[in-house]
């Protein structure tokens, strides 16, 4: 009699820990396909697989990007934003959370959230991307004067890493018919790395020949 009821216990214990890694091996498999979808743009079956990902592990930050980016292609905003807040709670480092979210709110016309989101993420990074990405935000909901703002707390934070802040800033300007504050930008960005190709393109469009007198002052230069 012992060892019958030995014997249920052991098959208890096997079948549970075969159920544990059929659980775990499905829980792959699922994300599996559901990275694929997202990869080859078949929107609403990634949702769904996230979907029913993020009801198993709530506390994934990856699942629940997963199910927020998706819904967020699918027009399902409400849902996308709700996601991409939880996995933005659970991993506030990763960028591209943050601008996904960002832009769901943008899509669903929320604009005092999106830019007090991004407002106290600049305020907090330090980082001239930031603030430039408000100042995209800005343009795109009609607003100059803060776009300029914007752009001009990016020229203040920025450490002249790299050319990159000061192409955004110059296409920003050019977009608000600040011609002057475009060139500008475009002859620190030539200081910063003077072999970059893309601006010395545009620093031509303006008629500057791109040499060792351009970073001399000049009388455009406030």
């Amino acid at each position: 009699m012992a060892n019958s009821r030995n014997h249920i216990v052991m098959m208890a214990l096997l079948a549970g820990t075969l159920f544990g890694c059929e659980t775990a091996t499905t829980t792959m498999t699922m994300r599996d396909q559901a990275n694929d979808a997202v990869w080859q743009g078949r929107w609403s079956e990634a949702e769904q697989l996230y979907g029913q990902l993020v009801a198993k592990s709530p506390g994934s930050w990856r699942d629940q990007y997963g199910y927020g980016l998706s819904a967020m292609h699918t027009g399902d905003l409400s849902e996308a934003r709700q996601a991409l807040e939880v996995a933005h709670t659970l991993k506030p480092s990763n960028r591209q959370i943050a601008l996904d979210l960002a832009e769901t709110m943008y899509q669903q016309k929320d604009y005092n959230s999106l830019f007090r989101f991004l407002g106290d993420r600049a305020e907090a990074r330090k980082d001239s991307s930031d603030w430039l990405l408000l100042g995209e935000y800005a343009l795109m909901t009609n607003d100059p004067d803060s776009a300029r703002e914007f752009v001009a707390r990016a020229m203040v934070v920025d450490d002249a890493s790299s050319v990159d802040p000061y192409l955004r800033a110059a296409t920003m300007s050019e977009q608000m018919g600040d011609l002057d504050a475009a060139k500008r930008y475009l002859r620190t960005g030539w200081e910063v790395d003077p072999s970059n190709a893309t601006v010395q393109e545009r620093l031509r469009s303006y008629g500057v020949i791109p040499g060792p007198t351009l970073a001399m002052p000049s009388s455009d230069t406030r």
